[in-house]
């Protein structure tokens, strides 16, 4: 009898055991199809008749473009091989090359112009180098079994060179698969719905769409690119999306933006991202990247394409910061005083880094903000992680020991100072710090 109580307890346990097992698979189940959407299950995720566009719409309509960017390249590799030899050679004739480019056209495009292979280029131009669309703004105009969008954007080449602004209608049948580019004359905001009813996208070679992995780091990853390829050939584009507090505080006007973009492109060149991370509220999503020099992008998103940008975290303080920052002792203020401090230095932002330093510091060391910015680029060249040390305070100044290192890996010189600050009311600090 004993051995059977022992027999059925384990029994139970065992079940106990399977059950919790089956919860927990459910649930990272479910967290991971609330994180990530593969083609197998787009056609579920976009069922819904709505004119909002969904990630897996954008992705699709952005590769779409892309592709048929892509194609217009007279230059293609696609369009060549090599010999025996390996030499490069022409694979393809012209006219196969505009057969190519013709597929991706909508057929209703092509039979209301009679477009052929010999009166092509009256309606698309061609490139003669390699180019990438970058998307500022979409939307759907028709939800039928052949859904319709508008997009406009950025035409650049692969050096950020700008070659043109395009707005193209795109149709995608989810059923085949499939796509179709209009290229139009008209202004993105005039168009608002098509006349045309098409039923359905047949398959060629060449119009068959591609769709990639949603989630959170793909997210990111795409809008830091857009920052990158924006910013450079249309900076004006992207002061527009900085919250106008932020690009107020932070710029204080296109001009100094401009200057900015000019004095760090390659090191806007060089952005990848590290690290990334969302955040979700009620009424926007916000995506964070961080990339290897610990340089931040916050990306506040109402809808796909729509969104604010902000470079640091130090311009307009976050709730987090404030609240460890009133919670800490004097300690604690002065080393997220100098992390900030750090931080503009890090992101070329000389203005701000200039407007902490104590005002006497200043005019007896720099005399102006570009001396200042002249200095810290020859004694502050590259990127630099934070150290603290020995930390002093007499008569409400304090003093605090930092060693910056190398973030690059380029010099394992590390950079010995002495930062002396006040702390002021409402965040505010003003320091100075040992120069040669």
């Amino acid at each position: 009898m004993k051995k059977l109580k022992i027999i059925i307890g384990i029994v139970v346990v065992i079940i106990i055991l399977l059950i919790i097992s089956i919860v927990v698979i459910q649930q990272m189940q479910k967290h991971e199809q609330e994180n990530a959407v593969t083609p197998g299950v787009e056609l579920e995720d976009i069922a819904n008749e709505t004119k909002e566009i969904e990630r897996t719409e954008y992705n699709i309509v952005s590769n779409a473009v892309t592709t048929y960017v892509q194609t217009l390249d007279m230059n293609n590799s696609r369009y060549f091989g090599r010999d025996e030899s390996g030499n490069l050679m022409q694979i393809i004739t012209e006219n196969e090359k505009l057969e190519f480019i013709i597929d991706l056209l909508s057929s209703e495009y092509i039979s209301q112009n009679n477009i052929t292979t010999q009166n092509f280029e009256q309606y698309v131009d061609t490139k003669e180098e390699q180019l990438l669309f970058v998307p500022v703004e979409m939307k759907k105009i028709r939800d039928e079994n052949v859904r319709t969008y508008v997009t406009y954007g950025i035409v650049e080449n692969l050096n950020y060179e700008l070659d043109s602004e395009i707005t193209l209608i795109v149709n995608v049948d989810f059923g085949n698969r499939t796509f179709s580019i209009e290229p139009t004359t008209q202004d993105y905001d005039e168009i608002n719905s098509v006349s045309q009813d098409i039923t359905s996208i047949e398959k060629n070679d060449n119009n068959q769409y591609s769709s990639t992995t949603i989630n959170t780091e793909n997210t990111v990853r795409d809008y830091i690119n857009q920052y990158k390829r924006l910013v450079l050939v249309a900076p004006e584009l992207v002061y527009e999306k900085f919250d106008e507090t932020y690009r107020n505080e932070r710029f204080g006007s296109l001009e100094n933006f401009e200057n900015y973009i000019t004095k760090n492109t390659d090191e806007i060149k060089s952005i990848t991202l590290d690290e990334y991370l969302s955040n979700t509220y009620n009424d926007y999503t916000q995506y964070v990247g961080r990339d290897k020099y610990n340089n931040t992008y916050i990306f506040n998103e109402k809808d796909i394409l729509y969104y604010t940008i902000q470079l640091d975290t130090y311009t307009i303080l976050t709730d987090s910061f404030k609240t460890a920052y009133d919670e800490g002792d004097a300690t604690l203020k002065v080393r997220m005083n100098v992390d900030r401090w750090v931080e503009m230095l890090n992101n070329r932002d000389y203005h701000s880094a200039y407007q902490y330093l104590d005002e006497t510091f200043r005019n007896n060391n720099f005399g102006s903000e570009e001396a200042f910015e002249q200095y810290m680029r020859e004694h502050f060249p590259s990127h630099y992680q934070l150290q603290v040390g020995q930390f002093t305070e007499t008569n409400q100044t304090y003093t605090q020991y930092i060693v910056l290192t190398d973030m690059t890996g380029e010099t394992d010189e590390e950079i010995e100072n002495t930062i002396i600050m006040q702390l002021k009311d409402d965040y505010d600090f003003v320091m100075s710090f040992s120069v040669e």
